[in-house]
């Protein structure tokens, strides 16, 4: 999939992020220079999800309500779930947790 098709793949993940009981805020992830060069060169704004190769990153902040472990977990499925609907194969997603409550 080339980083044209993979901006709207990416806003469905991070649609699907912000959808999960529990989350309150996406942050953006720490940039890798390869997505960086593709933001700059197809002129679109930098994700707050990254996907780097075949390992997307997603950072985000709960609401305090559910347990965070318990957040972290629904978010992954989320991204799984988004990510086959979009044809992206993943190796691995990780998941932080920038801030509880």
């Amino acid at each position: 999939m080339s980083d044209v098709e993979q901006v709207p793949a990416l806003a469905a993940v991070e649609a699907a992020v912000l959808a999960v009981p529990g989350v309150a805020e996406v942050y953006r992830a720490r940039p890798t220079l390869q997505s960086t060069v593709a933001a700059v060169r197809h002129a679109t704004e930098a994700a707050r999800v990254v996907l780097d190769g075949d390992v997307l990153r997603v950072v985000i902040g709960t609401d305090g309500v559910l347990p965070a472990p318990q957040v972290a977990r629904a978010v992954h499925h989320a991204v799984l779930a988004q990510c086959a609907e979009h044809g992206l194969t993943l190796a691995r997603v990780d998941v932080r947790i920038a801030r509880v409550g």
